[in-house]
Protein backbone atom coordinates (compact mmCIF):
# COMPACT_ATOMS: atom_id res chain seq x y z
CA UNK A 1 0.00 0.00 0.00
CA UNK A 2 1.38 3.40 -0.98
CA UNK A 3 1.90 6.14 1.60
CA UNK A 4 -0.95 8.16 0.11
CA UNK A 5 -3.42 5.25 0.32
CA UNK A 6 -2.23 4.46 3.85
CA UNK A 7 -2.89 8.07 4.87
CA UNK A 8 -6.34 8.08 3.23
CA UNK A 9 -7.22 4.82 4.99
CA UNK A 10 -6.41 6.15 8.46
CA UNK A 11 -8.08 9.49 7.77
CA UNK A 12 -11.24 7.60 6.74
CA UNK A 13 -11.04 5.32 9.80
CA UNK A 14 -10.62 8.31 12.12
CA UNK A 15 -13.51 10.25 10.60
CA UNK A 16 -15.68 7.14 10.63
CA UNK A 17 -14.94 6.42 14.29
CA UNK A 18 -15.65 10.01 15.27
CA UNK A 19 -18.89 10.08 13.28
CA UNK A 20 -20.08 6.82 14.83
CA UNK A 21 -19.16 7.98 18.33
CA UNK A 22 -20.89 11.32 17.82
CA UNK A 23 -24.06 9.53 16.65
CA UNK A 24 -23.93 7.17 19.64
CA UNK A 25 -23.26 10.09 21.99
CA UNK A 26 -26.39 11.88 20.79
CA UNK A 27 -28.54 8.74 20.82
CA UNK A 28 -27.40 7.79 24.33
CA UNK A 29 -28.40 11.15 25.78
CA UNK A 30 -24.79 12.36 25.96
CA UNK A 31 -23.51 9.51 28.11
CA UNK A 32 -19.85 9.78 29.12
CA UNK A 33 -18.87 6.35 27.74
CA UNK A 34 -19.83 7.44 24.21
CA UNK A 35 -18.07 10.80 24.19
CA UNK A 36 -16.90 11.44 20.58
CA UNK A 37 -13.34 12.08 21.72
CA UNK A 38 -13.05 9.29 24.30
CA UNK A 39 -14.56 6.39 22.35
CA UNK A 40 -12.48 6.76 19.14
CA UNK A 41 -9.29 7.04 21.21
CA UNK A 42 -10.09 3.80 23.03
CA UNK A 43 -10.90 1.99 19.77
CA UNK A 44 -7.71 3.24 18.11
CA UNK A 45 -5.60 2.07 21.06
CA UNK A 46 -7.17 -1.40 20.76
CA UNK A 47 -6.40 -1.41 17.02
CA UNK A 48 -2.80 -0.35 17.64
CA UNK A 49 -2.30 -3.08 20.24
CA UNK A 50 -3.99 -5.79 18.19
CA UNK A 51 -2.12 -5.01 14.97
CA UNK A 52 1.22 -3.89 16.45
CA UNK A 53 0.84 -0.68 14.46
CA UNK A 54 3.36 2.04 15.16
CA UNK A 55 1.40 5.04 16.45
CA UNK A 56 4.00 7.34 14.87
CA UNK A 57 2.90 6.10 11.43
CA UNK A 58 -0.71 6.83 12.32
CA UNK A 59 0.19 10.35 13.43
CA UNK A 60 2.13 10.94 10.22
CA UNK A 61 -0.81 9.69 8.14
CA UNK A 62 -3.31 11.94 9.92
CA UNK A 63 -1.18 15.08 10.15
CA UNK A 64 -3.90 16.91 8.24
CA UNK A 65 -6.07 16.87 11.37
CA UNK A 66 -3.42 18.78 13.31
CA UNK A 67 -3.34 21.39 10.57
CA UNK A 68 -7.11 21.85 10.67
CA UNK A 69 -7.09 21.84 14.48
CA UNK A 70 -4.81 24.88 14.53
CA UNK A 71 -6.95 26.62 11.91
CA UNK A 72 -10.14 25.83 13.85
CA UNK A 73 -8.91 27.97 16.75
CA UNK A 74 -9.23 31.00 14.46
CA UNK A 75 -12.86 30.06 13.81
CA UNK A 76 -13.62 30.66 17.49
CA UNK A 77 -13.82 34.36 16.58
CA UNK A 78 -17.42 33.73 15.45
CA UNK A 79 -18.91 32.72 18.84
CA UNK A 80 -16.76 35.37 20.51
CA UNK A 81 -18.30 38.04 18.31
CA UNK A 82 -21.83 36.77 18.91
CA UNK A 83 -21.53 37.00 22.69
CA UNK A 84 -19.26 40.02 22.93
CA UNK A 85 -21.78 41.87 25.12
CA UNK A 86 -21.78 39.12 27.75
CA UNK A 87 -17.99 39.16 27.85
CA UNK A 88 -17.85 42.94 28.05
CA UNK A 89 -20.39 43.05 30.87
CA UNK A 90 -18.41 40.53 32.94
CA UNK A 91 -14.91 41.41 31.71
CA UNK A 92 -13.26 41.96 35.10
CA UNK A 93 -14.65 38.81 36.72
CA UNK A 94 -13.89 36.76 33.61
CA UNK A 95 -10.28 37.93 33.35
CA UNK A 96 -9.61 37.42 37.07
CA UNK A 97 -11.09 33.92 36.91
CA UNK A 98 -9.07 32.98 33.83
CA UNK A 99 -5.80 34.23 35.31
CA UNK A 100 -6.52 32.40 38.56
CA UNK A 101 -7.36 29.24 36.64
CA UNK A 102 -4.21 29.54 34.54
CA UNK A 103 -1.95 29.79 37.58
CA UNK A 104 -3.76 27.09 39.55
CA UNK A 105 -3.69 24.79 36.52
CA UNK A 106 0.09 24.99 36.38
CA UNK A 107 0.56 24.70 40.15
CA UNK A 108 -1.80 21.70 40.42
CA UNK A 109 0.46 19.82 38.01
CA UNK A 110 3.81 21.15 39.22
CA UNK A 111 3.58 20.44 42.96
CA UNK A 112 2.43 16.76 42.82
CA UNK A 113 4.94 15.96 40.07
CA UNK A 114 7.75 17.67 41.98
CA UNK A 115 6.85 15.89 45.25
CA UNK A 116 6.89 12.55 43.41
CA UNK A 117 10.34 13.36 41.95
CA UNK A 118 9.09 13.01 38.38
CA UNK A 119 11.67 13.50 35.59
CA UNK A 120 12.04 17.07 34.36
CA UNK A 121 10.77 16.19 30.89
CA UNK A 122 7.60 14.66 32.33
CA UNK A 123 7.01 17.63 34.63
CA UNK A 124 7.37 20.05 31.73
CA UNK A 125 4.86 18.00 29.74
CA UNK A 126 2.33 17.87 32.58
CA UNK A 127 2.39 21.65 32.99
CA UNK A 128 0.72 22.05 29.60
CA UNK A 129 -2.35 20.01 30.61
CA UNK A 130 -4.88 22.85 30.47
CA UNK A 131 -3.98 24.47 27.14
CA UNK A 132 -5.18 23.38 23.73
CA UNK A 133 -3.12 20.80 21.83
CA UNK A 134 -1.37 22.97 19.18
CA UNK A 135 -0.15 25.40 21.86
CA UNK A 136 0.65 22.62 24.35
CA UNK A 137 2.89 20.75 21.90
CA UNK A 138 4.80 23.91 20.99
CA UNK A 139 5.19 25.04 24.60
CA UNK A 140 6.24 21.56 25.74
CA UNK A 141 9.03 21.55 23.17
CA UNK A 142 10.22 25.00 24.26
CA UNK A 143 10.50 24.04 27.95
CA UNK A 144 12.07 20.60 27.49
CA UNK A 145 8.90 18.56 27.61
CA UNK A 146 7.79 15.59 25.52
CA UNK A 147 5.24 16.64 22.85
CA UNK A 148 3.54 13.23 22.67
CA UNK A 149 3.08 13.13 26.46
CA UNK A 150 1.83 16.71 26.47
CA UNK A 151 -0.77 15.88 23.81
CA UNK A 152 -1.96 12.83 25.75
CA UNK A 153 -2.22 14.78 29.01
CA UNK A 154 -4.15 17.55 27.26
CA UNK A 155 -6.70 15.06 25.89
CA UNK A 156 -7.22 13.38 29.27
CA UNK A 157 -7.58 16.75 31.02
CA UNK A 158 -10.09 17.97 28.45
CA UNK A 159 -12.16 14.80 28.72
CA UNK A 160 -12.28 15.00 32.51
CA UNK A 161 -13.34 18.65 32.35
CA UNK A 162 -16.03 17.99 29.74
CA UNK A 163 -17.42 14.83 31.32
CA UNK A 164 -17.56 15.77 35.00
CA UNK A 165 -16.92 19.52 35.04
CA UNK A 166 -20.55 20.66 34.64
CA UNK A 167 -21.75 18.20 37.29
CA UNK A 168 -19.07 19.31 39.76
CA UNK A 169 -19.97 22.96 39.16
CA UNK A 170 -23.67 22.28 39.75
CA UNK A 171 -22.77 20.36 42.91
CA UNK A 172 -21.10 23.45 44.35
CA UNK A 173 -23.94 25.72 43.26
CA UNK A 174 -22.48 27.20 40.06
CA UNK A 175 -25.02 27.26 37.23
CA UNK A 176 -24.34 30.63 35.60
CA UNK A 177 -23.44 30.12 31.90
CA UNK A 178 -20.64 32.71 32.00
CA UNK A 179 -19.00 31.16 35.07
CA UNK A 180 -19.40 27.65 33.68
CA UNK A 181 -17.96 28.74 30.34
CA UNK A 182 -14.90 30.24 32.03
CA UNK A 183 -14.32 27.04 33.99
CA UNK A 184 -14.72 24.69 31.02
CA UNK A 185 -12.60 26.82 28.68
CA UNK A 186 -9.82 27.42 31.18
CA UNK A 187 -9.58 23.90 32.58
CA UNK A 188 -10.75 21.87 29.59
CA UNK A 189 -9.43 23.85 26.58
CA UNK A 190 -10.92 22.76 23.21
CA UNK A 191 -12.74 19.67 24.51
CA UNK A 192 -14.27 21.61 27.39
CA UNK A 193 -15.15 24.42 24.99
CA UNK A 194 -16.91 21.97 22.66
CA UNK A 195 -19.03 20.80 25.60
CA UNK A 196 -19.81 24.43 26.48
CA UNK A 197 -20.83 25.19 22.88
CA UNK A 198 -23.20 22.22 22.99
CA UNK A 199 -24.89 23.64 26.07
CA UNK A 200 -25.39 27.29 25.01
CA UNK A 201 -24.03 30.01 22.75
CA UNK A 202 -23.06 32.27 25.65
CA UNK A 203 -21.34 29.48 27.54
CA UNK A 204 -19.52 28.40 24.40
CA UNK A 205 -18.28 31.87 23.49
CA UNK A 206 -17.04 32.55 27.01
CA UNK A 207 -15.31 29.16 27.07
CA UNK A 208 -13.64 29.94 23.74
CA UNK A 209 -12.39 33.26 25.08
CA UNK A 210 -11.14 31.59 28.27
CA UNK A 211 -9.35 28.89 26.30
CA UNK A 212 -7.53 31.44 24.13
CA UNK A 213 -6.51 33.73 27.00
CA UNK A 214 -5.44 30.80 29.18
CA UNK A 215 -3.40 29.36 26.32
CA UNK A 216 -1.56 32.64 25.78
CA UNK A 217 -1.05 33.24 29.51
CA UNK A 218 0.27 29.73 30.10
CA UNK A 219 2.54 29.96 27.06
CA UNK A 220 4.15 33.01 28.68
CA UNK A 221 4.13 31.62 32.22
CA UNK A 222 5.67 28.19 31.62
CA UNK A 223 9.02 29.33 30.19
CA UNK A 224 9.40 31.64 33.19
CA UNK A 225 8.68 28.78 35.59
CA UNK A 226 11.07 26.52 33.69
CA UNK A 227 13.80 29.15 33.94
CA UNK A 228 13.29 29.54 37.70
CA UNK A 229 12.95 25.82 38.48
CA UNK A 230 15.68 24.82 36.07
Amino acid sequence: MTAALHALLWIAVTIGLYGAADWLYRKSGHRAFAHPVLLPVVVLIVIFEASNLDSAKYLASTQVFSTFLAAAVVGLAVPLYRSFDALKENRVAVMVAIMGGSVSGVISALIPAWLLHAPEGLIASLLTKSITTPIAVTVAQSVGGIPAVAAAVVIVTGLVAALIGPSVLRLVGVDDPVATGVALGTAGHAIGTAEAVRRSDVMGSVAAFAMIVNGLATAVLLPLIAAVVG
